[in-house]
């Protein structure tokens, strides 16, 4: 007889009745079963809830972005040469001060111009000198001829009288008249000097105009040949060095100013629509294609084994065009920010152009904002709420009665977290919810909705 013969035909048989034997004592040590009223067993199921309480925060929109230059400078030579001096100063990189010394253009060709129209308006000074001169002597002159034309005419006259009396000849009276012919020939030649003189004297005080208006240019060409910086900011690229020939509109540097920064960000639609609600519509009537001034908090978060975040504060400041982004369908924005110097990290804090920033935009929050338990809403959109009749969550009541319903459509604006939990903000005027309605959280699977009589259920709440 083997080993297996053995189990099969002794072990077995003793193991098999062992086990019933245990199988029996559990049956027999089980309670005996509990009898349940009429009343308990009508009881209907108990359901746990949370209150719907309005949203006391403030709405917030969430976006990213991008810094940008708010001004990038290209500064051009305004007159014609060779660069003489470059400061050292003037360096990719390097901070300038406005009215900071960056070129000067060799000065010597506008110095020689500038001596040259000075004695040209030397030279202008001393003709109007002269001609005012003639003038006076002309018209000296034509007081002298029309004092002489005076006695000529009373000598005339008398040789006429006394003709009439044969005092005197013909050819005395002809005399006489050539006289006064004589004065009138001499008031036309000193009116027409008079004339010549004063023409003259326009003449040169036009030129001396037009010279007091290339002294200007010669000033303001002079004054050109020395290029200093319009902003305060940071040299992003030099392009000329020392010696370099430039021709006038020839960029010589790039400049950005940093006294203030811009953020370039796209908005969708929906979030859009927030920052809009609320803006005051103009004089007639229609709102102005422009962005409400809603202050915007800039976050930048430095990565690595330092974690870091700098804040800054901006504001919305326009669109950044008109119309929709074709690849990403939405609404692009500009936001500045006045003062994007921390005074931190030795100015590597600074907002400076390239950073990707996280916004945070307060905008309008209407009073139609609730707020529910995350967990209630799911996948489909849908909220599990218990209508009672009357009895709201503000009410201090141990146990209330109601019907086990449903709220479809229930579109989530925002997450918000506080000491209670988790939640999410809805709109009440897009939905069936409202402030106080009790909201389902843990959900009752094969409970029918929305039946007055198989929906009933229970709710057991704080005082």
């Amino acid at each position: 007889m083997n080993y297996k013969t053995i189990i099969i035909g002794i072990v077995l048989p003793i193991a098999i009745w062992v086990l019933a034997g245990l199988m029996i004592m559990g049956i027999l040590a089980l309670p005996s079963p509990v009898t349940i009223s009429a009343g308990e067993s009508k009881l209907d199921p108990l359901v746990s809830v949370r209150a719907a309480t309005k949203f006391e925060s403030t709405m917030t929109v969430q976006a990213d972005g991008v810094v940008v230059p708010f001004r990038e400078i290209r500064l051009a030579a305004q007159v014609a040469g060779r660069i003489d001096h470059k400061s050292e100063n003037c360096r990719a990189g390097r901070q300038v001060k406005q009215g900071d010394e960056l070129f000067r253009i060799d000065q010597r060709d506008y110095l020689l111009t500038q001596q040259q129209l000075a004695s040209q308006q030397q030279q202008a000074e001393i003709d109007l000198e002269q001609v005012t001169l003639d003038i006076i002597k002309a018209g000296d002159l034509l007081k002298l001829a029309n004092a002489d034309l005076d006695l000529q005419i009373k000598e005339y006259e008398r040789l006429k009288d006394l003709r009439v009396r044969n005092a005197i000849t013909d050819a005395d009276v002809e005399r006489g008249q050539r006289g006064v012919i004589a004065a009138q020939n001499v008031i036309v030649r000193n009116t027409a000097d008079l004339d010549t003189a004063r023409k003259r004297e326009y003449r040169l005080k036009s030129n001396k105009e037009l010279l007091n208006i290339q002294m200007q240019k010669a000033n303001l060409d002079l004054e050109r040949t020395i290029v200093i910086s319009p902003v305060d900011g940071v040299i992003v690229q030099e392009l000329v060095e020392t010696d370099s020939f430039a021709e006038r509109g020839t960029t010589l540097v790039v400049i950005e100013d940093t006294q203030r920064a811009e953020i370039r960000a796209n908005l969708k639609m929906d979030d859009l629509m927030w920052v809009l609600d609320g803006q005051s519509e103009s004089a007639n009537g229609t709102q102005n294609y422009t962005l409400p001034s809603h202050p915007v908090t800039v976050t930048y978060e430095f990565s690595g084994k330092r974690p870091l975040t700098l804040t800054w504060q901006g504001r919305l400041d326009r669109f950044d065009g008109r119309g929709l982004d074709t690849s990403t369908r939405t609404i692009p924005i500009r936001i500045v920010v006045d003062e994007p110097d921390t005074g931190t990290l030795n100015g590597i804090g600074n907002l400076v152009r390239g950073m990707f920033v996280e916004l945070t935009i307060s905008v309008f929050t209407p009073d139609s904002m609730v707020l529910i338990p995350k967990r209630s809403l799911t996948t489909s959109n849908q909220v599990y709420v218990v209508r009672t009749s009357g009895q709201s969550g503000g009410e201090s009541t141990t146990e209330i009665n109601g019907i086990y319903s449903v709220v479809e459509n229930v579109i989530p604006l925002r997450e918000s977290e506080n000491d209670e939990g988790e939640f999410w903000v809805i709109d009440t005027n897009a939905c069936d919810l409202a402030v106080g309605d009790w909201i389902v959280t843990q959900r009752m699977f094969g409970l029918p909705v929305n039946d007055s009589e198989k929906s009933k259920v229970r709710i057991r709440t704080t005082d």
